[in-house]
């Protein structure tokens, strides 16, 4: 950039207004968001279960999460997705009904339920999780490390900013929102 040249910008011109950098990026997520569904719907992705079984993609993403970190309770999985306990509840009957997790009430208090991924379901959940990291991985190919960690601070960033924001609307429209430790 020559000295005669303005900087652009990153703040908004005026007060109110997002930067042509925040609207430029919010499409990116977004489409960015509706490449990994699309992908999913095209069959390219594999999703958990039977080849003619379909599930949501708030689905795929709960059965990815529990991939993740293993059997938990329906309130710890809605915290772990940022997403209120009753839609939990809602994401975790459609696995269930597709057959992809089962339930399990606590010995010593009923009351608590543990979902886990069926073992058979482990494999499909596996393949619908590593066609998205293999995608990464071809993106991320020209960075060096450095590069990737403020990527990956960004995107950590994009997350936590969006978790807030939604934590927030849930709790200011009066929906169920589970607090710590619940």
């Amino acid at each position: 950039m020559s000295s005669a040249e303005p900087e652009a910008s990153a703040e908004p011109e005026t007060p109110g207004r997002l930067s042509e950098h925040a609207i430029e990026t919010g499409k990116l997520i977004v489409e960015l968001l509706n490449s990994g569904h699309a992908t999913r719907r095209s069959g390219v992705a594999a999703t958990p279960g039977s080849a003619h079984t379909h599930v949501s993609p708030h689905a795929i993403r709960a059965a990815i999460h529990l991939y993740q970190h293993g059997e938990m309770t329906v309130g710890e999985l809605g915290r772990g997705l940022g997403i209120s306990r009753g839609w939990a509840s809602r994401v975790v009957e459609e696995l269930e009904l597709a057959g992809y997790l089962e339930r399990e009430r606590g010995l010593d208090d009923r009351r608590v339920v543990t979902i886990r991924l069926r073992p058979a379901s482990i494999a499909e959940v596996e393949r619908a999780y590593r066609w998205r990291g293999d995608a990464v991985e071809a993106a991320l190919a020209p960075f060096d490390d450095a590069e990737r960690a403020v990527i990956a601070d960004f995107l950590r960033r994009v997350v936590d900013e969006l978790r807030s924001a939604a934590t927030a609307a849930t709790i200011a429209a009066g929906e169920d929102h589970p607090g710590p430790g619940v």
